[in-house]
């Protein structure tokens, strides 16, 4: 069996770095909207949404990790650079709905059912274009004969 020196996994590419966040944070928002619809009938009930700028700011530091992150110190030429790892970036807030009903619950069930088709929407999109890396990550690995 021959060994793979240098060999790049998926996982390592920023590219599906970014896509398995956003498949992340879409998990997420996902389980929020059915929190809300179970919640519907629930008094003074608030429903809850991904926090979009608290994970937009954590995919920007991802993008360009030199802002306001700290890296490990190579001081050697034999020492590897390292990584550290990144807490998740999805944090929920409170969202509330168009409408208010008299007990005080703010789920409008139409408007939480538009959300999870965005999500759907979202989801396959990110789907759609890991697959199409990886076909391409594929393509390039396949020999020229």
């Amino acid at each position: 069996m021959g060994h793979f020196i240098g060999m790049i996994l998926p996982s390592d590419l920023s590219v599906f770095q970014l896509l398995d966040r956003r498949l992340d944070m879409l998990a997420q928002r996902q389980s929020l909207v059915a929190e809300n619809v179970a919640n519907a009938n629930t008094p003074k009930y608030t429903p809850r949404d991904v926090d979009m700028s608290a994970f937009e700011t954590s995919l920007a530091r991802h993008t360009n990790p030199k802002v306001g992150s700290v890296s490990l110190a190579t001081t050697d030429r034999g020492h590897l650079e390292g990584r550290t790892s990144t807490p998740s970036a999805v944090k929920s807030e409170l969202s509330p709905d168009s409408e208010i009903t008299m007990d005080g619950n703010g789920v409008v069930v139409e408007e939480q059912m538009l959300r999870l088709n965005q999500v759907r929407t979202d989801f396959d999109t990110a789907m759609s274009l890991y697959q199409k890396g990886l076909a391409l990550i594929r393509l390039a690995a396949r020999s020229p004969n």
